[in-house]
């Protein structure tokens, strides 16, 4: 079985953790998100459905990049520290924002998911603007040959974008945009199947 599966996006805001929940969920594994920026932590809402959770390495209060939050606090992130791997297998690992998000001065989030060459995880919610932001984060995760497994789409049904998605790239799971649904609610209307599949 893998160790685990890292679960990133386009953007910040798109349902990260959403995504990250119903997998924990299905797959009955336990989540961890290495950064938290912001308050409540994202741990402290997927605890609260039953999914087992560890700590956050980084717990930093302002909503911003890691590197930005840590500076408020007056905070060094380490990043032989964090680089460290995972703390259990299987996990679901749930990223901060883009991959191009600075965690140190010269670190990006995605810095951090090639350290750990988890398959990784993809999610889009299709937005004004999502078809470029989700073909740029593609060609930084195939530059830095990371082990991609696919899209997970997250949001309306309805969306006119939806279908351009599922022609023209590899989504491997679609959710409604639910942001207040427990786990299994997302299970219940969504489509994880061919995901579940992989492990």
């Amino acid at each position: 079985m893998s160790r685990g599966v890292i679960v990133t996006g386009i953007h910040t805001g798109i349902g990260k953790t959403q995504v990250a929940a119903a997998i924990a969920a299905g797959l009955g594994w336990a989540y961890w998100k290495p950064i938290q920026t912001g308050e409540p932590a994202d741990r402290d809402r997927i605890s609260q459905w039953g999914i087992p959770t560890y700590p956050e390495r980084y717990r930093l209060a302002l909503p911003a990049a890691p590197l930005v939050a840590a500076q408020a606090e007056g905070i060094e992130i380490d990043w032989e520290y964090l680089r460290q791997p995972p703390p259990a297998e299987p996990l679901v690992i749930e990223g901060a924002g883009g991959l191009f998000v600075p965690i140190t001065s010269t670190h990006f989030l995605i810095d951090l998911f090639a350290e750990w060459k988890l398959p990784l995880l993809l999610v889009v919610q299709p937005y004004l603007g999502a078809m470029n932001h989700t073909w740029l984060s593609l060609q930084a995760i195939l530059l830095r040959g990371l082990p991609f497994i696919g899209i997970v789409l997250n949001g309306a049904p309805e969306e006119v974008s939806k279908d351009y998605f599922r022609r023209h790239l590899p989504v491997i799971g679609e959710l409604p945009w639910m942001p207040n649904a427990d786990p299994h609610t997302l299970l219940r209307y969504g489509s994880l199947q061919k995901l579940f599949c992989l492990f």
